[in-house]
């Protein structure tokens, strides 16, 4: 099976794995709508997030993917009436012209990515409660003819009501990755990545905003075949500002990174997202 072959029996599985998430909508929406109202009953509302979101730089997994150009960002999430399952597609546009590290004109490497995920809370009320997550992202880069596709799967486990710090929690989480190409013309794709978190809210006084801290150390396992090492440390700080319908979420990140076939230099990168629910 030659490479094109490969490629597109990639994209037709993601299609038949769409279309059948897409086919069980209307079915899911009549057993939700005869379910009896109250108790735990599956919503029949299906929920739509629409967010668009600037950033002053793309930075993923520690790579600064568009060489220290702005990025916007738009995305559309649905929540599958509650049930946990959620699809998700997002974009990454470069905004202006140049060349990244990667080689040729950033606005060749316009992305688009599609995810199915499932999360999960365990024992919700109790200290010891768990958040589970799982998800398939196809990495989509139609201007360079899909040469570059690739996929990947994860999971992911926090822990909300664990530690309690100042009348906050502080969540411990961890996430991996592994990545696969669709082409074997970018096999230097294939790798994992993980990572080890923590987050914490603080609330501003005398007002309604609450101040969402972040930090992440990572280990890229040979990702675009960088080192297997602990590559970098990312911190961050955001908040919400609700203005109308639209809720405002401006955030900026702080990067140390610790391998230079990751990134050779620290990142500093902000931005924010207009986000509205129906």
């Amino acid at each position: 099976m030659d490479a094109r072959q490969v490629k597109e029996r990639s994209r037709a599985g993601v299609g038949m794995v769409l279309l059948g998430a897409l086919a069980w909508l209307p079915l899911s929406v009549a057993r939700a709508e005869e379910s009896p109202a109250g108790g735990d009953q599956v919503a029949s509302r299906l929920g739509v997030a629409l967010d668009t979101t600037w950033v002053s730089k793309y930075v993923w997994r520690g790579y600064d993917l568009f060489d220290d150009h702005a990025a916007l960002q738009p995305s559309v999430d649905v929540d599958l009436f509650g049930t946990g399952f959620s699809m998700n597609a997002w974009g990454a546009i470069p905004m202006g012209t140049g060349s990244n590290n990667q080689g040729g004109g950033i606005n060749q490497w316009q992305e688009y990515d599609y995810t199915l995920a499932y999360s999960k809370t365990l024992f919700a009320e109790e200290r010891y409660a768990v958040e589970l997550g799982a998800n398939y992202i196809y990495y989509d880069f139609p201007k360079l003819n899909h040469m570059a596709d690739s996929q990947e799967i994860g999971a992911s486990v926090a822990l909300p009501n664990l530690l309690e710090i100042g009348g906050s929690a502080l969540v411990p989480s961890y996430s991996v990755g592994k990545l696969w190409p669709t082409s074997s013309g970018v096999s230097d794709v294939a790798g994992g990545y993980h990572g080890l978190g923590l987050g914490y809210e603080v609330a501003v006084p005398e007002t309604d905003l609450t101040l969402s801290f972040s930090g992440e150390v990572a280990y890229n396992d040979g990702l675009f075949g960088s080192d297997h090492d602990w590559s970098h440390s990312t911190f961050g700080v955001s908040t919400s500002v609700p203005a109308g319908p639209v809720t405002l979420t401006p955030f900026v990140y702080y990067q140390v990174s610790m391998d230079d076939s990751v990134n050779d230099e620290d990142e500093i990168y902000g931005g924010v997202s207009a986000s509205i629910s129906f």
